[in-house]
């Protein structure tokens, strides 16, 4: 087991996922999107994890987290047992929901006894993002590990990418024209995914500097590396995976349940 931590941010709603409850708690073949991404980081060797529910489901969300912990079983009938804190997020937005994850985390440290200095490992990882394979997150743990301060996994594009300007006014039509602008250079962009991973000084700093943003959604950052690069810090990628698929969408739960049933 490494001795990197992680905070798991499972505070968003299941709008478009057509569901009236928390988007973790969606099901894909049998188990929650929230075990499933609980589970694989337990199983990349995170040492605790820390949950941002939505304020009114923590004890709905703690309830899949027997005495506090995940347990994992190898087929030698061997056991692993990763503590897990669920804490209130925010509805302010992501970035809030982390930084309230990051004060836990130092609560997570000092319960169990484990480090927590300015070089720990420290990833923040999408409950949504429930197939990410352990070897895709022990890229970044690695890479962090080895003294890189900010480590994100990343895909290719794949598709043609233009910038586009305001939509343009038409008397005969309403169907959202507007003009391109430029064609991007795809060589030099990626997909971003999750986990991102961090120095812990690294990620605080990035937060503090940036915490009246994560008021609300229009102002916050999209994610944590892009906090630090704010800093002026230089972010590093890894390769990603396909299967960290974001499930947002109806289409993206089908899709990740046809994955699961040809594994």
């Amino acid at each position: 087991m490494s001795t990197a931590l992680a905070v798991l941010t499972a505070a968003g709603s299941g709008t478009r996922l057509g569901c009236d409850g928390p988007k973790a708690l969606v099901e894909l073949a049998g188990t929650t999107l929230l075990e499933r991404s609980a589970r694989g980081l337990a199983q990349a060797g995170v040492a605790g994890i820390v949950v941002t529910a939505p304020a009114d489901q923590v004890d709905t969300f703690a309830t899949y987290f027997p005495d506090g912990r995940i347990t994992l079983t190898s087929g030698q009938g061997e056991s692993c047992s990763v503590p897990v804190l669920v804490v209130a997020g925010s509805s302010a937005s992501r970035q809030a929901s982390v930084a309230l994850g990051l004060d836990a985390l130092e609560t997570l440290a000092e319960t169990h006894g484990m480090c927590l200095d300015a070089s720990t490992p420290v990833l923040v990882h999408d409950a949504a993002r429930a197939l990410t394979p352990p070897d895709a997150i022990r890229r970044v743990i690695a890479a962090v590990t080895s003294g890189y301060n900010a480590v994100i996994p990343v895909l290719p594009v794949t598709d043609t990418l233009k910038q586009v300007g305001d939509s343009t006014a038409s008397a005969h039509l309403d169907i959202g024209l507007r003009p391109v602008v430029a064609t991007l250079d795809r060589s030099t962009l990626v997909s971003v995914q999750t986990p991102q991973g961090f120095a812990w000084s690294t990620l605080r700093e990035a937060h503090e500097s940036a915490r009246t943003r994560a008021a609300n959604e229009r102002t916050a950052a999209t994610d944590d590396a892009g906090l630090v690069e704010d800093t002026g810090g230089q972010v590093m990628t890894v390769p990603g995976d396909l299967l960290s698929m974001k499930v947002t969408t109806r289409l993206d739960l089908a899709l990740a349940t046809l994955l699961l049933d040809q594994s």
